[in-house]
């Protein structure tokens, strides 16, 4: 997917002064959500003051962090892309049921016994590979920018729960901010474009200014510099009793609903951040998830709020076209300061909720496309194209949270009410119960050495009858089947101690055929036929087979995980 808007993809680096103000941007839009747990604690388990100060910094102290972490790739960790952390909404009730019962040490305890689920995930994300698709990522991507449309709404007209009319003053400002940015985005010059978010901010804070929309209550509260007491710390909860294991399972399908989201998210950010995208890279994704999960234990072991990666911000990439993994870095030296400075940060947190509210709007919009590219990079199948349907209807039905009312039990409402948890798990669930259902198929084990390529013709003849194949069809398998299995045994690096495993199986779209092997090799997607035949060196003229294969195989994948290469295709 080639992405001719990028000015600076991922490795790039635009000059300082456009970097601090785009990682400035990002931080003004996701900053509240950042700390949005510890907010949530301090109104709702009378916390202590010097308690709810030292949460809230190490909550923003572990964003700056691993925000630094994720956008780099020279630490072993981290996906190498703009992707930021902080405080994940699906465990806001859970959390607060365990500080209530056990302080913020019981927090700290469960965040740690779950937060293994991530990593067991990560290490063994290969045999998701069929279940944790691009297509599912879109789906979770699809169910966020739902999710935001109400919350941007309802910061934009204010508190609901009054009963008031909206404000004319607010209506303004944000129809101002929406307009502003819309249309800039639409219409503006590609360099005008660039600067789009702050031009429609600055246009959404003056007629806030004019209407007296603007108040500055955590700026002035706030101290210049601040440290919090260590001793606040926490510590962490040792008395595990029986009566805190439905608090455990909530925390755990929240950590479960975290890692599928955080999966859609990578993969998002892999699309909209590479000038010429061909395949979600699994390993970047793995790396990032590791990233992710020690987040969490850094969290555990700070006793403070769970975080996760968020992609509320990654439409700005799409709006500027600066995917530079620069300003992850200055965004999370900003964090930092911010952590240290209140006053600072209260500005942030007193930006107008109409300002906010109308660029979550616009976020939502673009969140929408990104969700649908993800989605449109599968040529879905009925079964997988109900699946996905199912998920989202599931995620309306949770999101609405008006449907079914006295069902859902309190202490589990923030998951089974939360469109993203439930639609994604739902999603996760139905493709694992698809790819186990049984069906008809042949699989074997070779050595990744040319003399086995007529053991895998033999063993392909053995099972035709039972792949209902025609002759014309079996051809056409076997014929693709071999030059697979050339390409892959024929890779730099491939020895007899290599093996290399096929599986066919028969679907309503014809044969899906899947190679693995454990070594990796060049894409075999990507190549080119020699200018002239009698010029060219064996390995373009091993290229000339990989011609008739693309002739006849569909819909060709080439992937990389720990490792591990997996070739399928479609006959």
């Amino acid at each position: 997917m080639l992405r001719d808007t990028l000015k600076y993809d991922a490795g790039q680096t635009p000059p300082l002064h456009l970097a601090i103000c785009l990682a400035l941007m990002h931080v003004l839009l996701i900053f509240d959500a950042i700390i949005f747990i510890p907010n949530v604690l301090s109104k709702t388990a009378n916390l202590e003051p010097q308690a709810l100060a030292f949460i809230t910094f190490s909550t923003i102290t572990i964003s700056a962090l691993f925000t630094f972490l994720q956008s780099r790739t020279s630490f072993g960790i981290g996906s190498g892309f703009l992707l930021f952390t902080g405080s994940y909404s699906a465990f806001v009730l859970c959390s607060v049921d365990a500080v209530k019962m056990g302080g913020l040490p019981l927090l700290a305890t469960m965040s740690l016994l779950t937060v293994p689920l991530v990593f067991l995930y990560t290490f063994f994300i290969r045999f998701f590979r069929h279940i944790i698709t691009p297509a599912v990522g879109g789906v979770v991507v699809l169910l966020i920018a739902m999710s935001m449309v109400p919350i941007g709404l309802a910061l934009w007209a204010g508190d609901p729960v009054t009963g008031a009319t909206v404000s004319p003053a607010r209506m303004a400002t944000g129809t101002v901010t929406v307009l502003s940015l819309a249309l800039l985005m639409l219409f503006g010059r590609p360099s005008l474009r660039l600067w789009s978010p702050l031009i429609a901010m600055g246009c959404g804070y003056a007629v806030a200014f004019v209407t007296g929309e603007v108040n500055f209550e955590h700026t002035r509260r706030g101290a210049w510099f601040g440290l919090p007491q260590l001793s606040a710390w926490p510590g962490i909860e040792l008395d595990f009793r029986g009566a805190h294991m439905p608090l455990l399972l909530a925390f755990g399908m929240g950590m479960v609903a975290s890692v599928i989201e955080c999966t859609g998210n990578i993969m998002l950010v892999q699309q909209i951040s590479t000038r010429n995208f061909r395949r979600v890279d699994y390993d970047k994704v793995q790396s990032g998830l590791y990233c992710d999960g020690l987040s969490k234990v850094a969290a555990g072991l700070m006793g403070t709020a769970v975080p996760s990666i968020y992609c509320d911000n990654l439409p700005l990439i799409e709006m500027t076209g600066v995917a530079s993994r620069r300003i992850g870095s200055i965004g999370a030296c900003i964090l930092l300061v911010l952590a240290f400075m209140p006053k600072v940060s209260g500005v942030i947190l007193d930006m107008p909720g109409p300002v906010i509210g109308g660029f979550l709007i616009v976020i939502a919009a673009l969140l929408f496309h990104a969700g649908f590219g993800l989605v449109a990079m599968t040529k879905l199948s009925n079964q997988h194209g109900l699946i996905l349907g199912l998920s989202l209807v599931v995620g309306l039905v949770a999101g609405g949270k008006s449907f079914f009312p006295g069902v859902i039990p309190d202490s589990l409402s923030p998951l089974l009410q939360n469109s993203v948890a439930v639609g994604g798990f739902t999603a996760f669930m139905l493709s694992t119960l698809a790819y186990l259902a049984p069906k008809r198929g042949a699989n074997g084990v070779f050595k990744a050495d040319a003399s086995e390529l007529e053991s895998m013709q033999r063993m392909l003849t053995a099972n035709r009858e039972r792949l209902k194949l025609s002759a014309e069809e079996f051809n056409r398998l076997s014929l693709c089947c071999e030059e697979a299995f050339n390409h892959m045994v024929y890779a730099r690096g491939v020895n007899s101690g290599h093996s290399l495993t096929i599986r066919v199986t028969l679907t309503e779209d014809g044969c899906f055929t899947e190679m693995v092997c454990g070594h990796k090799m060049d894409d075999i997607n990507n190549f080119a036929l020699p200018e002239s035949l009698l010029q060219a060196n064996p390995d373009e003229l091993n290229n000339i087979g990989l011609l008739l294969f693309s002739k006849y195989a569909r819909n060709v994948k080439h992937l990389e995980i720990s490792g591990y290469s997996y070739i399928s295709f479609l006959v």
